[in-house]
């Protein structure tokens, strides 16, 4: 038809390209549908490519997984009821409990080191001091006796406290290391100081409370007595919150301080995942037994259960990964390692089993990277049928695998590869071991305990981003993001507040953008850059909103009852779950150009097999990944043409654009090129499309704004047009437009404006007084203002000379605007 359609044939291309990935993927999880689907849409040859592609490969398809060990014999002569990791130098090791009263230390491999000394009573809890938060590493143990240990890491008593009547069943360190919580058979809860004071006795129940743990924020203490759960803030008089939570007795809390969600378990052979409120968010089937321990990775990513002769893996939102059956009795305690890779398991045979996380994986358009039990990386491309592997001298803590990269860290080195060139990375050497990789087209974001590094895929440290009081381990994915020359990150300690730094420097950019409620997730859009970068959030409330990252001020509302979103990766489209519908914001900065359009710009399509908690994992091209909160995957997929688009806008191309629309004939296409050609103030192209939709009041404006003289009226009219009136005025007044700006608060009825700006450059007050006289007439009201009747007083008023006077004002702009004279 045009030359557009060889364009739309590419892209159409390069979407069926995704799709035979998508199709293959199926067919390795081993659905059915894919010979239906194909047949639906005649496709039978490409079919038979998929099946050849598939043949070819042989993929098995692997679920992340616990690789188990433990010792043949057991080192503890009775049940362990604790165990916890910590940190010395760059490596780690492990301290169990047991009945036996004795305390051993272990390898991270899982072999025993030594014993390190023994108790004179029963052990019945630990807890280590958090990492970095005192001189050296100590922990605390809980005894059946009612007292608690200071212990440092040598196995020197440097404390012993007594702390309840009865057993302290559970204690735990604040996460800022300057508390510890504990919780016994007395139904006491009891707040202690770093070195062993009481601060306070929090809380009295009548039976015994078997868990208790503390808010990310460390304000509040969470504990479980019989089958409630209570939430308390450490700061006096405040209300206490509580909820059933199971049927039986509450066995074990935790809460995560990344994603600030609670896993709860209990005698009911359940395990349950609530909001920072108390909202149920998941609950597991029964299981066989009593879920006797439960723990959150470090990461917020996943989370152990453990129960009797069982040990399950799941994922944040709760399906499972993997359930093993260790012959080891009831599972009492899990502890998890800093870098979230490994765990161990104290047990009732006496046994400590190590878990490794094998078979992780990460998946980027049509390539698959799997991390083996060996150390191994492999890496599929499905579509170019290649396979790569990848092998590591250091355990693998952390890989991400975005926009053609991976990025791969060991606890000393980070590796990055681009998909183009396997066998030769970049590597860095690491001071710290990264708590996190957030990846954008341009570079990636590695968290620590330092601070954040921004690095490039050539490996060349950009920048480092460093900032008072800030709590780095708590960032994650939702709460940092990164674009070509911004990162943005919510600041853990004030979560409704938004700071952003530039990517080069590490500064900060203009001040923290504030919210009014807690910010859950951020995003930067990828496209364009400097006053064109924008930060999407959603807030708690579930509302959707943007702001310009260099602008607080210019903060709009998208959309409410949002589940989850993510920008495209290389168009300002924004797509996002919102009550069982995916919406496709086309052109979100349209709320900052004309907001009447922003529903006129949106596409939807029904989505209710997604589900309650499903998460948007991935939006690129016109292809949008949905994970489902049972962990499945669904695939949606857009009209191409807004790429189109897209395409003609960045070039300037409005004339292939108007066609393009005309073609396509849907008003979301015309609206979103109404709202590209303001921005960009096309306005020919704006009358075209705003006619398209039935616009006619916006028409007729944008065609009185086409007839104006000269840029700077344009200027400030399409500002008022945009619904910024301040903006308007200060263009005017910036270019000496005193009449154009009296006029202009004339008809926003900004009369007192109107008057002193008047008054200030001595013009046009009869102008003033005229208008005012004229709308009072027509309102049929009297004059109450006594500075305009002052001047009416003063200042006689001749609608004759005022027009004259007008009259003259536009002659002059439009011989200025010809070079006959200088702008007046």
């Amino acid at each position: 038809m045009w030359n557009d359609v060889e364009q739309e044939k590419k892209v159409v291309q390069t979407e069926f390209s995704w799709l035979l990935a998508f199709l293959v993927r199926m067919l390795m999880q081993g659905t059915g549908f894919v010979g239906r689907l194909c047949s639906k849409h005649d496709l039978h040859g490409q079919y038979e490519h998929v099946l050849r592609v598939t043949t070819a490969m042989m993929l098995p398809w692997r679920a992340m997984r616990l690789k188990l060990t433990h010792e043949d014999a057991p080192k503890h002569k009775s049940l362990v009821t604790s165990v916890g990791w910590y940190k010395t130098g760059k490596q780690y090791e492990l301290i169990s409990a047991g009945d036996d009263q004795e305390i051993w230390k272990w390898h991270v491999e899982g072999s025993p080191i030594a014993k390190l000394c023994s108790c004179e009573s029963y052990c019945t809890a630990m807890a280590w001091m958090p990492s970095g938060k005192g001189s050296d590493n100590a922990f605390a143990l809980g005894c059946a006796d009612g007292t608690f240990r200071l212990i440092s890491e040598m196995g020197r008593e440097e404390k012993k406290v007594d702390a309840h009547r009865g057993a302290v069943i559970s204690l735990r360190w604040s996460f800022d290391g300057s508390a510890i919580a504990t919780a016994g058979e007395d139904g006491i809860v009891k707040v202690w100081s770093r070195s062993g004071m009481l601060r306070s006795a929090l809380a009295q129940q009548s039976h015994a409370i078997y868990s208790v743990v503390w808010s990310p924020d460390c304000e509040h203490i969470l504990f479980a007595c019989s089958s409630k759960i209570h939430l308390k803030s450490i700061q006096a008089g405040q209300k206490q919150v509580e909820w059933k939570a199971h049927d039986g007795v509450v066995m074990m809390l935790d809460w995560s301080f990344v994603n600030n969600t609670i896993l709860s378990a209990g005698e009911d052979c359940r395990y349950k995942i609530w909001d920072a409120y108390g909202r149920l968010l998941f609950n597991s089937a029964p299981l066989d037994h009593v879920v006797t321990s439960i723990a959150w990775s470090p990461t917020g990513r996943h989370f152990a259960v453990g129960s009797f002769n069982t040990l399950k893996l799941c994922d944040r939102t709760g399906w499972s990964y993997c359930r093993e059956t260790p012959d080891v009795g009831s599972i009492f305690s899990i502890s998890w390692c800093n870098d979230g890779t490994q765990l161990a398991c104290g047990t009732g045979s006496g046994h400590v089993v190590f878990g490794s996380l094998v078979d992780r994986s990460c998946t980027w358009q049509n390539m698959d990277v799997t991390l083996d039990e060996n150390n191994t990386i492999t890496v599929v491309d499905i579509l170019n049928e290649t396979k790569e592997e990848l092998d590591f001298r250091d355990r693998v803590t952390d890989m991400s695998l975005a926009h053609g990269a991976l990025v791969v860290n060991t606890n000393s080195q980070c590796f990055v590869y681009q998909s183009t060139n396997w066998n030769t990375p970049h590597v860095e050497d690491l001071k710290e071991p990264p708590m996190l990789i957030v990846q954008c087209p341009h570079h990636f974001a590695l968290v620590d305990a330092v601070g954040i590094q921004i690095i490039n895929y050539e490996g060349r440290q950009l920048s480092t981003i460093k900032m008072s009081g800030l709590r780095y381990e708590h960032l994650n994915h939702q709460t940092l993001s990164i674009c070509r020359d911004a990162v943005a990150l919510v600041d853990p300690s004030q979560p409704k507040q938004i700071r952003v730094f530039d990517v080069f420097t590490g500064r900060a950019m203009g001040n923290p953008i504030m919210h009014k409620l807690d910010i859950i997730r951020i995003s930067l859009n990828q496209h364009g850059s400097g006053s064109d970068r924008k930060i999407a959030i959603l807030d708690k409330n579930k509302d959707l909103y943007l702001t310009q990252a260099l602008q607080a001020d210019k903060t709009e509302k998208l959309g409410a009852m949002v589940d989850t979103f993510m920008w495209n990766d290389s168009t300002d489209m924004l797509v996002a779950l919102m009550d069982e519908k995916l919406v496709n914001f086309i052109y979100p900065t349209v709320v900052f150009v004309d907001k009447d359009l922003l529903p006129k710009t949106q596409q939807s399509k029904t989505c209710a097999d997604a589900g309650k908690y499903a998460q948007i994992v991935a939006f690129y091209g016109s292809n949008c990944t949905i994970r489902k909160a049972d962990g499945s995957d669904l695939a949606m997929v857009m009209t191409p043409y807004p790429q189109l688009l897209y395409q003609h806008f960045e070039k300037g191309q409005w004339e292939q654009a108007v066609r393009l629309c005309r073609y396509v004939k849907t008003p979301e296409l015309w609206a979103s090129l109404a709202a590209m050609a303001i921005h960009q103030r096309a306005l020919d192209t704006v009358e075209i499309a705003l006619a398209a939709i039935d616009e006619i009041d916006k028409v007729q404006f944008v065609a009185h704004i086409n007839k104006l003289p000269d840029d700077v009226l344009r200027s400030a009219e399409l500002a008022l047009f945009c619904k910024r009136p301040d903006e308007a005025l200060n263009i005017l007044l910036q270019n000496r437009r005193i009449f154009r700006a009296i006029k202009m608060n004339i008809r926003l009825h900004r009369w007192n404006d109107a008057l002193e700006l008047a008054k200030k450059h001595q013009t046009h007050v009869d102008t003033v007084l005229a208008y005012r006289q004229q709308h009072l007439q027509q309102m049929k009201h009297v004059e109450t203002n006594d500075d305009f009747k002052h001047w009416a007083a003063e200042v006689p008023v001749d609608w004759e000379t005022v027009k004259r006077k007008m009259a003259l004002e536009k002659d002059q702009e439009i011989r200025a605007a010809n070079g006959e004279v200088g702008g007046g």
